[in-house]
């Protein structure tokens, strides 16, 4: 909505700055171009903001830097001339391509396509830094230590040794690099942060908040696991295998930090990082796919979708107490029993 409004304020802006005899024509350019911007940003920031993180924007989303932002630009040419159309038949009663022998349509299609390229150029950075890291950046959120509650998830390929022996270095790695692009669908319907890839492991957060909230990390998982799924047909074809995975949870304090010079990033530091770590590291010991700590599942409502089921308590490296393990699974439904 931000978006919208300062994409119409800016139609509104060039309306007022061109030319005009009279006041009633200057009222005329207000409102047609005003009405464009509206309808313009409104197609344009709901394909970047809805559609391309969505499934349908797949296909976007795996090219390369420059062919995306050549298709984001080829769909504004399309979307201006669309608008402009639509501008001339409600304003003017018009339904042709005359705009085309106007100045003020060049005029407008250079600025909505300079802004449009700066902003699209942001939004592929973005992409590649992070979603919240930019903002927190340019905020100075992290530019002195800070202590916050946060979930964190630590996903790491099982069998990755063998995996690189069985495809080569190159092939192990195409095939990390598809996995890691599929799992960040359900990452974003599910509201993770991607913090960082290390290797054949992936670090996801959220916020710590309320027991309905901290569902969604728990949510994630199996939206993984089910995505993953659907597409082990696709795995098996290319590489000849399906990837699979370990995730341990774990929520609590951490500091954050802006830390770097060159090459700066948002750290986490404290014993919940270590702990998240150290509980995937124990899913191959306990021949689990997830596990998540008991801190973590006293503060999420399950809300009737899961089971948890203990497997002890262990002394993790870097701890001094015990911290108990719980594996989750899908909540059986029970069959009905009609009659008494």
């Amino acid at each position: 909505m931000v978006l919208v409004v300062l994409s119409t304020l800016a139609g509104l802006l060039e309306g007022f700055l061109a030319h005009h005899e009279d006041s009633h024509t200057m009222a005329m350019h207000l409102a047609q171009s005003g009405t464009n911007w509206l309808v313009g940003s409104c197609l344009l920031w709901s394909f970047e903001i809805y559609f391309l993180p969505s499934r349908l924007g797949v296909a976007i989303r795996r090219m390369h830097f420059i062919g995306a932002i050549a298709v984001k630009s080829l769909l504004v040419v399309v979307t201006v001339i669309a608008v402009a159309l639509f501008g001339r038949l409600v304003f003017q009663g018009l339904f042709d391509f005359g705009f085309f022998l106007e100045p003020a349509f060049y005029r407008i299609m250079a600025m909505v396509f300079i802004v449009i390229i700066l902003l699209q150029t942001t939004t592929q950075i973005v992409r590649i830094v992070g979603g919240r890291a930019p903002v927190n950046f340019v905020l100075g959120r992290y530019y002195r230590p800070v202590r916050e509650n946060t979930v964190f998830l630590f996903l790491d390929l099982a069998g990755s040794t063998a995996l690189a022996e069985k495809l080569g270095d190159v092939g192990v790695q195409t095939m990390i690099t598809n996995f890691f692009f599929d799992i960040t669908e359900p990452i974003i319907e599910w509201e993770g942060e991607i913090h960082r890839y290390v290797g054949d492991q992936v670090v996801v957060t959220w916020p710590l908040a309320t027991a309905p909230e901290n569902l969604r990390a728990i949510n994630c998982c199996f939206a993984i696991q089910d995505f993953v799924e659907k597409r082990k047909s696709v795995y098996a074809k290319k590489f000849g295998t399906v990837p699979e995975f370990r995730i341990g949870l774990h929520g609590g304090p951490v500091v954050i930090s802006q830390v770097g010079d060159q090459k700066q990033e948002i750290s986490y530091f404290g014993d919940t990082v270590n702990t998240a770590a150290r509980i995937e590291q124990k899913c191959k010991e306990l021949d689990e796919p997830l596990l998540i700590s008991a801190e973590l599942l006293a503060v999420t409502d399950l809300a009737g979708k899961y089971q948890a089921v203990s497997k002890g308590s262990y002394v993790l490296t870097g701890r001094r107490n015990a911290t108990e393990l719980f594996a989750l699974a899908r909540q059986s439904v029970s069959p009905e029993i009609n009659g008494s």
